[in-house]
């Protein structure tokens, strides 16, 4: 089988922008966090998959380990002040808890930076036979959330 190689322009920004846009679906954004205190998934892992979706564009399945790998520097660091945060929710003052917010977000910004670097140092390859996020879904056992994030953008958009 021969592997032809699919340039990628995935930049942070761009990966940031998708994301803003895409998880201010209100159907998808409640699908991300059923992924994320149901099913321990990643959020920015799947809006990363999504964004290569998007694209028609896939890494090898030999490769899933190093993506995943790539959240390790931010992954604790990012549930641990998660948690705080909700803790302190209702015992701070408003700017305080928006402070704790904005903090939480550029600690997701720097595990989307991880990620682009990471799938940029891979090899992708154009189309493929199901969309990643399904894929990630079923490992995840939240296949029925997966059917969600693997209907095209151009569908949600309209809703």
């Amino acid at each position: 089988m021969t592997r032809e190689h699919a340039p990628s322009n995935l930049t942070l920004e761009h990966l940031w922008q998708f994301s803003l846009q895409y998880y201010g679906v209100r159907e998808v954004k409640e699908a991300c966090l059923n992924l994320q205190n149901h099913y321990h998934g990643n959020v920015n892992l799947l809006l990363l998959l999504k964004c290569l979706d998007e694209q028609a564009l896939r890494f090898n399945a030999e490769d899933w380990h190093h993506v995943q790998s790539c959240l390790g520097r931010t992954e604790k660091l990012l549930h641990q002040f998660r948690d705080i945060r909700r803790q302190l929710k209702h015992s701070v003052v408003d700017s305080l808890y928006r402070e704790a917010l904005e903090f939480e977000l550029s600690l997701e910004k720097q595990q989307q930076s991880d990620l682009v670097d990471c799938i940029n140092a891979l090899t992708l390859s154009p189309k493929q036979d199901e969309p990643l996020v399904l894929g990630y879904c079923r490992q995840l056992g939240a296949e029925h959330l997966g059917l969600i994030f693997a209907k095209p953008v151009s569908e949600l958009a309209t809703k």
